[in-house]
């Protein structure tokens, strides 16, 4: 009787034993998926941010190409504005004609003035000397 007992409590000390370590297994086989999961969605969005910053420095270099062909656009212009005002600065140095347009008074709606004076008297009799 104290033989089957023993042997009865040798089987239930060895069951709980697989048990528990069944219970080990099962619960790091969940781990080891949960860990597998996060793994594969770090590696999707590493792969999505790698395509991310392909595109981005793509558009960087657009841009510098872009950025680099105005400011070549912008010295041409500036360039030529810079001739057109010697050539004209020229012109008025050596042509009469160019000079005497030149000298000529700007019309007061250029020059900031009303066309109609907007009631203002402008004679030289209103003038105080």
């Amino acid at each position: 009787m104290k033989a089957i007992a023993a042997a009865i409590i040798i089987a239930l000390v060895g069951l709980l034993l697989v048990g528990i370590q069944q219970y080990r297994v099962v619960a790091l086989s969940g781990a080891m998926q949960l860990e597998t999961k996060s793994k594969n969605d770090a590696i999707a969005a590493n792969t999505e941010s790698q395509a991310t910053i392909t595109t981005l420095r793509a558009e960087a270099q657009r841009n510098t190409a872009y950025l680099k062909d105005l400011n070549q656009r912008i010295k041409a212009s500036e360039d030529k504005a810079k001739q057109a005002r010697k050539d004209f600065e020229d012109l008025k140095r050596n042509s009469k004609p160019v000079r005497d347009w030149a000298s000529q008074p700007l019309p007061d709606g250029l020059r900031g003035k009303s066309a109609a004076g907007a009631g203002k008297d402008n004679s030289s009799k209103a003038r105080t000397p």
